[in-house]
Formats: structure tokens, sequence, C-alpha cells
């Protein structure tokens, strides 16, 4: 069986009510799921039509997900309502799941055998998969996180040659908490050339040029520091504590207001500045 945690964002939390939202969440699928309550704190998940089933339970003070090896369904459910529901799901190999249920654990999907011997041969080690698509995320041998070329891997697969390593494969987080930390925040690009032109460093939703802006616009800047342990994101309160501090990415949000000043209507443009504590 693999076992994932599924980890409260607030200390304290009632680890049954998250399994009564679950239960309930799971119960709306009728006629493809039926839920077995043995206790407020153990259900069992039962699919109709096949053989599988999970179990998820309160075991030594913590909320347990039991799943068959080959169960690519549930643990995908369970993602879909982990943000709104208030946990976290965490996985064998010791990292939290990016919230996008469309990023997939390959623990619990699986990989093409082809593909597998490929990472293999260069010493990668695959990590997500991005539902129905060629689109890998794997660790190097220095445990940073890479970005596998989806077109290379498309001509590999049909051609049996020997894989350029820089072809198919870009560094794009040190590590991987800060791969989920940035991937929860929107700040991974799916898209291998942008790597390569180093243009990920800028997300920009806001349709304005920034090295160009109209004289009627300002800039408020919200700044998040990398906490590594919880791998996410904290807000700070000010500016002036990260000065020195190495920026991992920015975003410049969609959403921007306006205030008057005097006589002259400014526009405020909103930017998010994650950095590395």
């Amino acid at each position: 069986m693999v076992t994932y945690l599924l980890i409260p964002e607030r200390n304290g939390q009632d680890l049954t009510l998250i399994i009564k939202k679950i239960s309930d969440y799971l119960i709306s699928f009728t006629g493809d799921i039926s839920v077995k309550t043995k206790s407020e704190k153990e259900i069992e998940i039962i699919y109709t039509n096949t053989s599988f089933s999970a179990e998820l339970a309160v075991r030594n003070s913590k909320l347990t997900l039991l799943t068959h090896p080959d169960d690519s369904i549930t643990i995908n459910l369970v993602k879909n309502i982990a943000a709104n529901s208030g946990f976290r799901v965490f996985n064998k190999n010791g990292f939290f799941l990016p919230n996008d249920p469309k990023l997939m654990d390959v623990s619990s999907v699986g990989i093409n055998e082809r593909i597998y011997k490929i990472f293999k041969s260069l010493k990668l080690k695959p990590i997500f998969q991005y539902k129905d698509s060629l689109i890998f995320f794997c660790l190097n041998q220095k445990k940073e996180v890479v970005l596998i070329n989806r077109h290379y891997i498309e001509y590999l697969i049909e051609n049996h040659e020997t894989p350029n390593a820089k072809e198919l494969a870009v560094t794009i987080a040190p590590d991987i908490a800060t791969f989920i930390a940035l991937f929860d925040r929107g700040l991974i690009s799916l898209v291998f050339p942008k790597y390569l032109n180093n243009d990920t460093k800028v997300v920009n939703l806001s349709g304005f040029d920034i090295s160009n802006l109209p004289n009627n616009s300002l800039l408020q800047v919200t700044n998040f520091r990398l906490n590594k342990e919880k791998q996410n994101f904290i807000q700070e309160s000010t500016t002036d504590k990260i000065i020195n501090k190495k920026y991992l990415a920015m975003k410049i949000n969609q959403d921007y207001s306006y205030k008057l000043e005097g006589k002259k209507l400014i526009k405020i443009i909103n930017v998010s500045c994650f950095y590395e504590a």
C-alpha cells in the first residue's frame, strides 16, 4: 500500500472534520464511489467498478491515507479538495504534493517503461507528471528539480537514440521544497525554452510594460519569504528587511486599483516578490 499523510494547515485542527469533508465529497460521485464509515476516525473508500479500495484514518494522532499502488484515483480526488478543506498532502518521499490536481505524483500513476529508461540513463528520478501530457519534473543527482523537454521526449520515444542531456532537461529549482512552494504560487512554467532563455523570473499577468510604466502609476510590493520546512511562502510585512535577500521570482498581478492623490489619479499595480530566506 502507498501511504500519504494529510497535514492540517492549522495546529489543533480537528482531523475528524477533515475526514467528514472528504467523505461528503466522495459520496457525491453516486454510483461510482461508496464510503464505508467505520468510525468518526476511519473510513473505507470503495470503487464500484474496480477492485480498489482505500483507507483514510487517524493513526497515532496523524491523518493517514492508504491506497493501492495502482490507484491514482483516490489521491487525485483528495487533492481536488485539499486547498478548500484546510490540509495538504504529504507523500512517502518526504515532500508535499502541489495543490494543482493535474500535477500527478509519479509514484501514484506509474510511468511508461521507455520513458523511465531514458531518465535512468541520465540518472534522473521522475517525481511528477502533468496529467495527459509528456511534461515531467525530475530530480537530478544534485537533488535539483529539472523540467523535461516534452518535445524531445516525444522524439526519443520514436527514435531509439542516446539522449542528449542538455536537450532533455533544464534545472528550474534548487531543491524539491523550493519547487513545491513556487509551483503552488503559479511561478513554475511548463514551457521548456523559457528556462533556456532565462525568461522565468518575472510572471507578468498585468498587461503593463513594467520597464516603461506611465507616470500616473505606482508599484505596491508585497514580499514573501520561502519556508523550506513547510514548502511554502510566508508573507512579510515590510520591504526593509529583505534588501539583501535572493529573489526567486516576481509576479505582477492581474488586478490593479486606483487612488486619488490631490487631483492626480494614480494606478496602483500590485507586485508580489518571492525570496529565499
